[in-house]
């Protein structure tokens, strides 16, 4: 059986959190190096020897001393063309969409939610803002609650919302200050609550999903760059302690992750499941 359809079996509920993988095994959009390079106005114009991904990124805005027009070439290199093939994504999706399975991804594309004709909506349309639009999710049905049923949550930004791409280092501090203070701060925090049924004030949000769904991550590297994720899934499991329950994570992934990464994944008890070849986690659903 398909790798991510034999563990989705192993739950009532789940949720997806999917990266560029599906786009990367299609072949529509570029890696997150060949998107900088294509963000840069000129030959990227400095040594990139020991710099992150998202160091290079706020450095190619500084250069260019217009953040504006740095989006506008990202933007401009995501947009899907008629010839893309989306059949990779569309059996992505509605396996997602028959198991009531909620989908996180950090893509800023609309490849997953073109290729089976979903809709945006807005869980609450009070505070929405184009920088942080984590109420806005694709799908076929008015959701109460994120966690209830299948929607397409973008987590790194939407491409239709330019300014809520995150692609730099100071992009991923602004979600983490966002984020932290929805769980740590204000009467109705997330930490401050004992059971999973209570309110909280992120739980319109897709923060909802990513602290009350057992998650399964495939199409992710995962690595130190991912900065904002990482916290997130140390934040997850400091959760769980409080909550006294197990972490429910799966990172799916074609051989074994780097140090990095598997010393992280070890650490914050999330289950590695190896497949031999990328059909394992992308055919057959």
């Amino acid at each position: 059986m398909n790798a991510i359809a034999s563990i989705r079996n192993k739950y009532r509920d789940a949720a997806f959190l999917i990266g560029n993988g599906p786009n990367l095994r299609s072949g529509i959009m570029p890696s997150w190096k060949d998107l900088l390079e294509a963000a840069s106005p000129k030959p990227i114009p400095f040594d990139l020897t020991g710099l992150t991904n998202t160091e290079v990124y706020d450095l190619i805005e500084l250069y260019a001393n217009d953040s504006v027009k740095v989006k506008n070439r990202v933007k401009a290199e995501l947009q899907l063309t008629n010839s893309d093939d989306l059949s990779v994504h569309r059996k992505i999706m509605e396996f997602a969409r028959s198991t009531n399975t909620p989908v996180l991804t950090t893509n800023f594309d609309t490849a997953f939610e073109k290729s089976v004709g979903a809709r945006p909506f807005h869980t609450d349309s009070n505070g929405f803002t184009r920088f942080y639009p984590w109420k806005t999710y694709y799908g076929f049905e008015k959701l109460e609650n994120p966690a209830q049923s299948f929607g397409i949550w973008k987590i790194h930004g939407d491409v239709n919302y330019r300014d809520s791409i995150r692609l730099g280092l100071g992009d991923y501090m602004g979600s983490v200050q966002r984020a932290r203070s929805l769980i740590t701060k204000g009467r109705r925090r997330l930490y401050k609550e004992t059971l999973l049924p209570k309110s909280w004030q992120g739980e319109q949000t897709w923060l909802h999903i990513w602290f009350h769904s057992p998650l399964i991550i495939f199409g992710f590297g995962y690595e130190p760059d991912e900065v904002f994720l990482r916290w997130l899934l140390i934040e997850r499991k400091r959760y769980s302690i409080k909550l006294k329950c197990t972490m429910d994570v799966w990172y799916v992934t074609k051989g074994s992750p780097s140090p990095p990464v598997k010393n992280l994944m070890e650490n914050l008890d999330v289950t590695i499941h190896l497949v031999e070849d990328y059909s394992d986690i992308y055919d057959g659903l």
